[in-house]
């Protein structure tokens, strides 16, 4: 009898030890260290990027796509203001200012057009990846918008380049 007890204890001590492994496991391969922030690219470092990704035609939707991730772009020390930025003066929030804004390039247009090219181009490449237009203008709307810190609803409609490109997203 006292060595039926003994085994019974045995045996549960290996089940806890074993749960306990498993628990431990669990636990560290789902509590990952936080990620580091993004490295913030110097103004320099994100042109020479929008102008390398213009230049290759692979690249072409993260041209459309890359934007700066600092928050003081005319370096005045007011972080994420609403500016004009580029040859068209369009606006943008100091903290999201996409290659397109401020830096031309020539094989995908300018202005407006270099606008409607990327918008075309990120749609066309949603719409034959996931071939549903919602799902190609959730995807659309998610890599090109407004930073939540600045507001937009003072621009005149005539002068907003979102609503005008990209609000009505991939049909």
């Amino acid at each position: 009898m006292k060595s039926q007890i003994t085994l019974e204890t045995i045996i549960m001590l290996v089940v806890l030890l074993v749960l306990a492994g498993v628990m431990i496991t669990l636990i560290l391969t789902t509590l990952k260290p936080p990620s580091s922030p993004e490295k913030i690219l110097s103004k320099q470092e994100f042109l020479s990027k929008c102008e390398s990704y213009c230049n290759d035609p692979e690249k072409a939707a993260e041209y459309c796509r890359l934007y700066w991730n600092g928050r003081d772009w005319n370096q005045n020390n007011i972080p994420s203001e609403l500016i004009q930025v580029g040859a068209y003066n369009w606006y943008a929030c100091e903290d999201r200012i996409y290659c397109f804004l401020v830096q031309p390039c020539e094989r995908l247009g300018s202005g407006a057009e270099l606008l409607q090219k990327c918008k075309d181009l990120l749609c066309g490449m949603y719409l034959d990846k996931y071939e549903d237009s919602n799902i190609a203008t959730q995807k659309l709307k998610s890599d090109i918008n407004f930073s939540n810190k600045c507001r937009f609803s003072n621009i005149p409609e005539y002068e907003n380049w979102y609503k005008k490109f990209f609000e009505k997203g991939c049909s």
